[in-house]
């Protein structure tokens, strides 16, 4: 899905405020909320005719992102789901004090509930919300400094999670159980912008982090409740030992105006409760955004017809704590925007090996089909189908996104 609207991308750990009376912004959503925007701003007019500096602080933004959504599955066995509603927001709260110095915050609402333990097809669609109770925290609650980051955020691994098109491509890769986003953690990041940008604008990311035991991590109305060092997973260390490296590259050009990305990283975590071993995971991804006959004209009008294409691969080496069992993942999607059209094609196959049982391969496969308006909102239409060991399920749902954004002297952009 591509919208016109001004978001946030978690995964990447870009976030891009407007400021100055005057914004354009174009980026990139999936269906749950996150976004990849570039923020040009700064109106020399207003500021002429005795408007207020833009550089004015302290900045205050708040965006609202609601997705309601009617869809279900239809399982080839065993029970199915729905179709049923399902609403569910994103709220991002943005103040810098001053250019160096910022408070950001995203408060999620999504739904939280497990399926219940006796359901044959519980790991069919796991991140699908429809049917399940909803709670609301904090994903996100930090403060930067300059190129340093301190408190919760996602850690800049992997992009899959945010970029793939559509409301259900991504529900392999969501969450750091059964997928590789690294959420759900506090810690500190350090970031380094090269001086160069012969082969785009890169920079390199270095975290210590682990998982979020605080108050944070509790949700309402729906409680989640607190995690204990003792209920063990992915990051569960006494003390923030989990290491991310992560290097990117933005912004290439290969030819014709068309731009590029790269991310390449990895991850060493520490051991946690009741497992022999920490896990180990590393990603590379590229992709690749290619215009079609546009012009300054139509790009304005919202008439621009572009291509984009995406490939992401994951490792997660000692998958679960144990030796040898190790859970690796495939991913290709391709957009076409004509206009305020969308077309959305994708697949995910991920396999998890290990020397005592079968190897185990699930795939999943979407096609979405969309259209943006100027009020900021977008309706898509998405189908997924899905195998997860000797189960498969098809899950279609229509959704409606609306964006709401207000602010008080925006916050400005920044590389996160």
């Amino acid at each position: 899905m591509r919208a016109e609207t001004r978001l946030l991308l978690t995964g990447l750990v870009f976030v891009g405020w407007t400021h100055g009376a005057v914004a354009q912004t174009t980026g990139t959503t999936n269906g749950n909320g996150l976004q990849a925007s570039k923020v040009k701003s700064g109106d020399s007019t207003a500021m002429d005719m005795g408007a207020e500096p833009v550089k004015s602080y302290p900045k205050l933004t708040v965006d609202t992102l609601a997705n309601f959504e009617f869809s279900g599955l239809a399982a080839d066995g065993g029970p199915n789901r729905g179709p049923q509603p399902y609403l569910r927001f994103d709220t991002t709260v943005s103040v810098a004090t001053s250019d160096a110095l910022n408070f950001y915050g995203l408060v999620q609402f999504k739904a939280r509930e497990p399926r219940a333990g006796d359901d044959p097809n519980k790991d069919l669609f796991v991140n699908q919300g429809a049917g399940r109770k909803v709670g609301g925290k904090f994903k996100e609650l930090y403060l930067r400094y300059d190129t340093w980051r301190v408190g919760k955020f996602v850690q800049n691994f992997g992009r899959a999670y945010v970029l793939l098109p559509g409301p259900f491509a991504a529900d392999f890769i969501e969450e750091p159980d059964q997928g590789y986003e690294p959420s759900e953690m506090l810690g500190v990041e350090k970031l380094h912008v090269f001086g160069s940008e012969k082969y785009g604008w890169q920079q390199l990311s270095v975290s210590a982090f682990m998982v979020d035991r605080s108050p944070l991590h509790r949700s309402f109305p729906y409680d989640e409740g607190q995690i204990h060092y003792k209920d063990g997973g992915v990051g569960n260390t006494h003390l923030p030992t989990n290491v991310m490296v992560t290097y990117d590259a933005f912004n290439v050009p290969v030819s014709h105006g068309a731009q590029a990305t790269f991310q390449a990283s990895a991850i060493r975590w520490g051991r946690t409760f009741g497992v022999p071993r920490g896990e180990f995971w590393t990603t590379l991804s590229g992709d690749v955004s290619i215009p079609l006959g546009n012009s300054v004209r139509r790009t304005l009008q919202r008439k621009y017809a572009q291509v984009h294409l995406y490939v992401e691969g994951a490792r997660r080496a000692n998958f679960g704590g144990m030796p040898g069992r190790n859970r690796n993942f495939l991913t290709e999607a391709g957009e076409l925007i004509q206009g305020p059209w969308q077309v959305d094609l994708s697949a995910t196959q991920r396999w998890t090996t290990d020397p005592l049982v079968p190897t185990q391969q699930d795939r999943i496969y979407t096609g979405t089909i969309g259209r943006s308006f100027a009020s900021q909102s977008t309706v898509l239409l998405s189908v997924a189908r899905e195998r997860v060991a000797d189960r498969t399920g098809v899950y279609a749902g229509i959704r409606l996104v609306q964006t709401l954004t207000s602010c008080s002297r925006c916050a400005s952009g920044r590389a996160f």
